[in-house]
């Protein structure tokens, strides 16, 4: 199904959690969805690429809480209608809310710029930062995640913890709080934060993630949802 712009700004307009809206995530002007394009969104939303992922879980219920509703719509949006990685990074570069926790090149790179070193002394040449996440007041500047181009690193006050992309073998998906999150194959160490309140930019960046292992690696395994 082709997107829908906004006829306001011209960004791309996505499927309310009634599924009889469409919402512009950046203008906030909403427009009813007329019923044979709602037929054809929910049936191409209702799932996930069965060659990139085996899920283990009824995800069902995630779906009625707020925010985890909106990660998972944003997964959805992410994976079946926005398609490649390069495209994700755009949406998610479009996303961002200055004067938060969240930083990328040109956004907000002031907090990139207080731990540029540590971050610099982990990249691989070539590698690129999507999105430098903090994890908040009491940890500003010593626990951080960042996205690049190829992995996740996931910092401490001690250490970095990688995760590249193509290592990606499970995500189990926490939507027990307010802010959902992902963990990478069991491993508490690689838990991927909520982005933001909304839940919408960690769906987003699970979907950068997701795509960008199969565009790396053709024959990757599936990735299992728990």
């Amino acid at each position: 199904m082709e997107s829908r712009k906004c006829p306001n700004c011209g960004a791309s307009l996505e499927l309310t959690r009634s599924k009889t809206m469409l919402e512009c995530p950046y203008c906030g002007s909403k427009f009813e969805v007329e019923a044979e394009l709602r037929e054809k969104i929910e049936e191409k939303s209702n799932s996930l690429d069965e060659e990139i992922f085996v899920i283990e879980r009824d995800l069902s219920g995630s779906f009625d809480k707020e925010h985890a509703g909106k990660c998972l719509m944003t997964l959805l949006y992410c994976m079946n209608e926005l398609g490649t990685a390069e495209k994700v990074s755009a949406y998610i570069r479009k996303s961002m809310i200055k004067g938060s926790d969240l930083a990328a090149e040109g956004i907000n790179d002031s907090l990139i710029n207080a731990v540029r070193g540590r971050i610099n002394s982990e990249l691989e040449p070539g590698e690129q930062i999507i999105v430098y996440k903090d994890q908040g007041i009491f940890s500003k500047g010593k626990e951080f995640t960042v996205l690049t181009n190829r992995r996740f690193l996931f910092f401490t006050k001690k250490k970095c913890t990688p995760a590249a992309f193509t290592d990606i073998a499970t995500l189990r998906f926490d939507d027990s709080s307010d802010c959902p999150a992902w963990q990478i194959n069991g491993d508490y160490e690689k838990r991927i934060p909520s982005m933001e309140y909304t839940g919408q930019l960690t769906g987003a960046a699970v979907a950068f993630a997701c795509l960008s292992a199969f565009e790396q690696e053709p024959d990757h395994v599936r990735i299992r949802l728990i």
